[in-house]
């Protein structure tokens, strides 16, 4: 079984929890990348402005073609309860050639809408994870990655039983 895990992450945080996940399932990676950059206050602002708004970011072409992996993980930050702009633009752009597709977020307080910003746009997960930024801090946060990716993994060997 093929996987991909592509994420979006604008302070580091999600990159963290997007690679640990890669790592686990042996699978390979993209991060979404902008043309603009968010940093600093301006960049922060405009985060939260675009995600309120549901509006699309200007991204980079992707590298990897989804259609091509039996599993897409996706990631994105937590923006103002919602899903982050870049990887909102991702999914309108690919999230229809998903296969099969698991979702995780960062957060500070909670996931809000993002999950189901994230199914409308690609599909019911099979899985999801969220993990708040004082789990990563603390690095309290692999408990959660192993369990998601035991139940990704579950879900793949299913999966692979049925086509045989």
């Amino acid at each position: 079984m093929k996987a991909l895990v592509v994420f979006y992450s604008r302070t580091g945080r999600t990159r963290i929890i997007a690679e640990a996940i890669a790592r686990s399932l042996k699978a390979d990676i993209e991060e979404v990348k902008e043309d603009d950059g968010r940093s600093g206050l301006l960049g922060f602002l405009r985060s939260g402005y675009e995600a309120v708004l549901g509006k699309l970011a200007r991204i980079q072409p992707a590298s990897k073609k989804p259609e091509e992996y039996d599993l897409v993980v996706v990631g994105s930050p937590v923006w103002v309860g919602r899903l982050s702009s870049p990887m909102r633009t991702y999914l309108t752009h690919h999230g229809g050639k998903i296969r099969k597709a698991a979702f995780f977020c960062t957060c500070i307080g909670g996931e809000g809408k993002i999950f189901r910003e994230m199914e409308m746009l690609s599909g019911k997960p099979i899985a999801k994870l969220c993990v708040r930024d004082r789990e990563i801090a603390a690095k309290e946060h692999t408990k959660k990655i192993q369990e998601f990716v035991k139940a990704l993994q579950g879900e793949l060997e299913s999966m692979e039983s049925a086509r045989e």
